[in-house]
């Protein structure tokens, strides 16, 4: 009987998941308010709404920080300066190899899109939080 109970429960658990991963951006902002909310309930000992918002700052400004630079790094701003630096400082035993240099924006194919609309989401459950605080 527990047995088909842990069986049932895991079972929706996967479904859960492969739901999830469909939309990744709802997974990464819901993941993200459970740990605000974890650490906002558990690390002092005043739980309060203002320390809420503190943290909530904290991960939405990160968030759209790092979602910003990959933007601006997949868009290719940074490619001539690795370029030239690769170049600079090859060593003299391999100038030789006349091997194409990868642009740094197809080395770095990490999407931005995540991250970035992810941090305007928690943006916007932080302003909606500051406005019910202040009201």
């Amino acid at each position: 009987m527990i047995y088909c109970v842990l069986f049932k429960l895991k079972r929706g658990i996967y479904k859960m998941i492969e739901k999830i991963k469909h939309y990744p951006i709802l997974a990464i902002t819901f993941s993200t308010l459970l740990i605000i909310i974890f650490l906002s309930l558990f690390s002092t000992g005043d739980s309060t709404f203002l320390h809420f918002i503190n943290i909530t700052f904290y991960f939405y400004s990160t968030y759209i920080f790092i979602g910003l630079l990959l933007f601006v790094v997949n868009g290719g701003f940074f490619d001539g300066m690795s370029y030239s630096f690769r170049k600079m400082f090859k060593r003299q035993h391999q100038e030789d190899d006349q091997k194409e240099i990868e642009p740094l924006s197809q080395i770095i194919t990490i999407p931005y899109s995540p991250l970035l609309y992810s941090g305007l989401g928690l943006l916007l459950i932080n302003l909606l939080s500051l406005f019910i605080y202040y009201l």
